[in-house]
């Protein structure tokens, strides 16, 4: 792609527990990411703070190019738009505090828009995405991936609240295949699928599953995908089933917000119809009858969606003080 020096840039970083990525969007192209790469984000004897430096570095010297301004998403509770981390969880130690609006302009002095990386994607699959066909109503967007994640849009925008938390989903409980409850990002994401399936061909009497780490050797979700096609019958049992007790706790949040539409991304999301078509029949299974054939999509944005949404929320929301 040719460069043109006039062209607006925004530099995208999605940070996530594992590794920072990082990419080049043109405003041009507003679906393109250009001069993408990682970086770990807790590497042994460093740092996050010190590795979103590493990834901004690594990014403005491999591409050349000067962006007019840069887009984050990441994990947590985000002070909006300057980039204040209110509350994290365990993935990344120390990280609620951070500021990382102020972590960036040490190095670049251009206009910085941070949120949460959930919201972020949503942001940009309202825009650019599969959101684009439900420019009114309330959509809820739902990210399946190591861990669950959550985020509604209102006609065309990102609910807006005291805390930024508007439309989080891990903290909701549902019922797994067997109707015990848990909450549902330790029933649906693709680390706990592959925990159920594991813990479960060891000893197929264990009640609740605690969360634990994944252990080195343990089958991850692919091979256990592929179990369930050669026939499986717990790895078919736990996929289907786990994903149906999540589609009927959105079942009762489509009834109760009167949805329009839920889009579903995220890293669990790309085996397709594996995961739609459970929690399409558990939606029927709760929701009113009205609310039944609520439309459940697939992300339209490519493998930088992350990155996309990031930039589309920096082109808004991020402006020159």
């Amino acid at each position: 792609m040719n460069q043109d020096p006039a062209t607006p840039w925004t530099l995208a970083l999605d940070i996530g527990a594992t590794k920072i990525a990082y990419g080049l969007i043109p405003d041009t192209h507003p679906l393109q990411a250009h001069h993408t790469g990682t970086v770990p984000t807790q590497p042994p004897g460093g740092d996050p703070l010190t590795q979103v430096e590493v990834a901004v570095r690594q990014a403005l010297e491999t591409s050349g190019i000067i962006p007019t301004r840069v887009g984050v998403g990441a994990p947590g509770i985000i002070e909006t738009p300057g980039g204040l981390v209110r509350y994290n969880g365990d993935t990344i130690p120390g990280w609620a505090g951070t500021d990382l609006g102020e972590v960036i302009s040490r190095q670049l002095k251009v206009p910085v828009a941070c949120h949460n990386d959930v919201r972020i994607w949503a942001y940009g699959e309202q825009l650019l995405g599969a959101g684009r066909e439900f420019p009114t109503g309330r959509v809820l967007y739902v990210s399946l991936g190591t861990g669950v994640g959550g985020a509604l849009i209102s006609d065309g925008q990102l609910v807006a609240g005291p805390a930024g938390s508007g439309g989080e989903i891990s903290e909701l409980v549902c019922a797994d295949f067997r109707g015990r409850a848990d909450r549902v990002e330790n029933i649906a994401s693709g680390t706990s699928l592959a925990r159920y399936y594991n813990t479960l061909r060891a000893d197929p009497r264990v009640g609740r599953i605690p969360w634990r780490a994944p252990v080195s050797g343990e089958p991850e979700l692919p091979e256990i995908i592929h179990r369930l096609e050669e026939g499986d019958q717990l790895a078919g049992e736990i996929i289907e089933g786990n994903l149906a007790g999540l589609g009927r706790c959105l079942g009762a949040l489509t009834s109760a917000f009167d949805l329009s539409a839920i889009i579903i991304g995220g890293g669990v999301a790309d085996l397709g119809a594996l995961v739609r078509d459970p929690i399409r029949r558990g939606i029927r299974e709760a929701a009113l009858l009205p609310n039944r054939e609520i439309p459940v999509l697939a992300s339209a944005i490519n493998k930088h969606a992350p990155l996309v949404g990031a930039a589309a929320y920096a082109r808004e929301w991020a402006v020159q003080e």
